[in-house]
């Protein structure tokens, strides 16, 4: 894991994006670690990479929250917080059928281990981590 400052969470999004190769169904970006470890805030300077302008919110108690974007691999973020949902029946009641098979959407699902399979292989792993952790910055890995 490499030691990331939040100060510089916008160049971690840049290369986070840089990574990201178009396919024929949505780009799936699943993100682990512990409660305050840093993966709402990833999401909302990654969306604001992408040239989001409003407020993201955590959708903890919405489940997900849909985006447009105007971006050249991107027209649209699905971030998904999956840490209520108890099982994989549960997050089907999202119809990710629905946003699953579109080439321009990137997901980005937090606590993907919450719905199992009924979430396709992520391209992207990252997991988050503040133990041990100075203020302001998060240990972080990419697989």
């Amino acid at each position: 894991m490499q030691r990331v400052k939040l100060s510089n969470l916008p160049l971690f999004a840049e290369e986070v994006l840089a990574k990201l190769a178009p396919k024929n169904t949505a780009t799936v970006v699943a993100l682990s670690g512990d409660l305050g470890a840093g993966k709402t805030t990833f999401v909302q300077v990654l969306g604001k990479e992408l040239g989001i302008a409003e407020t993201m919110q955590s959708p903890t108690y919405v489940l997900m929250k849909k985006y447009q974007i105007a971006n050249n691999k991107f027209q649209t973020l699905i971030h998904i917080d999956a840490y209520r949902l108890n099982n994989a029946e549960e997050f089907v009641a999202l119809k990710p059928e629905q946003f699953l098979q579109d080439p321009k959407t990137l997901v980005v699902v937090e606590w993907p281990e919450k719905v199992g399979a009924a979430l396709p292989k992520a391209d992207l792993t990252i997991n988050f981590s503040s133990l041990a952790a100075e203020e302001g910055e998060r240990y972080i890995e990419v697989i």
